[in-house]
């Protein structure tokens, strides 16, 4: 492999996340903000290796005895996948030789993000769990495309009936593993449904600031779709490209968001006087920390 295809820094780490080989566990959370990673802290009886670069911010150490890293992303489909490719490399590839190892380990990741929500019933600050992703990103056409989905299919026909255009829809599931912990939560602590990752935060989202954004009718005419009894509960920016590395690479992948924003009623967590986005968050962290206890 050519020194170009898989940068290094001169320390011999990988040049985005300036991680090396034994500093990564297979366990990993991505948190996006990278901020929130000071949130996770805390839960650690020890921290063992941190490091950063540009807005990844990272850790690895210690909960409840078991290794987990804890990877700041930062925002959308780009850094998801210079993070998922560069954790990915460091565990499976050669670095001195820039060559994969004969044996390929399986990595788990789980996204704990913030989300807005579409449902009626649905109140805000809820958790959602991402069963199904969808997305209109481009990652899907660099590398393997995905076999026909019927999700992919039933919303791209759906789409188009309702705004007479089309968009390089993809649908990829919650791996095994993660469905699995999903099928058992401790008492209504989130709900299951697809997630629309949006391309952009503003008018990929429905959002019209000083402009008119071209399906301003977005988030209603998604809330308004069903596929095998699952309803888009949610838009963000990260659980498709996500999901769908983790299946193009053999690993495991999932995806918990706290509902910050309601965008039928037009409100914001931050502004409703409740609990606030920080607990809210610390809760949520606590349960991504103990379901990548679980990982083998």
């Amino acid at each position: 492999m050519k020194a170009s295809e898989l940068p290094l820094r001169p320390d011999g780490s990988l040049y985005h996340l300036a991680i090396r080989p034994g500093e990564v566990s297979h366990r990993c959370m991505l948190v996006g903000d990278p901020n929130r990673v000071q949130l996770c802290e805390p839960f650690f009886e020890r921290v063992l290796y941190r490091g950063g670069n540009r807005e990844f911010i990272w850790l690895t150490g210690l909960y409840h005895r078991t290794l987990v890293t804890v990877v700041g992303t930062g925002i959308g489909a780009d850094n998801t996948e210079i993070a998922v490719i560069e954790i990915d490399a460091v565990h499976n590839i050669d670095l001195s030789r820039g060559s994969p190892f004969p044996t390929q380990k399986k990595l788990y990741f789980l996204r704990i993000g913030t989300s807005g929500l579409l449902q009626d019933e649905t109140s805000l600050g809820t958790v959602v769990f991402s069963e199904w992703a969808v997305g209109t990103d481009s990652l899907p056409l660099f590398y393997s495309p995905l076999l026909p989905s019927g999700l992919t299919e039933a919303l791209s026909k759906y789409w188009l009936l309702n705004t007479g255009s089309e968009l390089p829809w993809y649908s990829v599931r919650a791996s095994p593993f993660f469905q699995n912990l999903a099928q058992r939560p401790p008492g209504g602590e989130f709900v299951r449904g697809i997630t629309y990752s949006a391309s952009g935060f503003f008018a990929p989202q429905g959002r019209s600031i000083r402009y008119k954004a071209r399906f301003p009718e977005l988030s209603q005419i998604l809330a308004s779709f069903s596929y095998e009894g699952y309803k888009v509960q949610n838009i963000e920016m990260e659980a498709a490209p996500l999901y769908y590395l983790a299946q193009v690479l053999g690993h495991e992948a999932g995806a918990l968001c706290l509902g910050v924003a309601h965008r039928q009623r037009g409100e914001l967590l931050y502004r409703n006087g409740g609990t606030s986005p920080e607990d809210a968050m610390r809760r949520l962290i606590k349960l991504g920390l103990d379901w990548l206890c679980e990982v083998p």
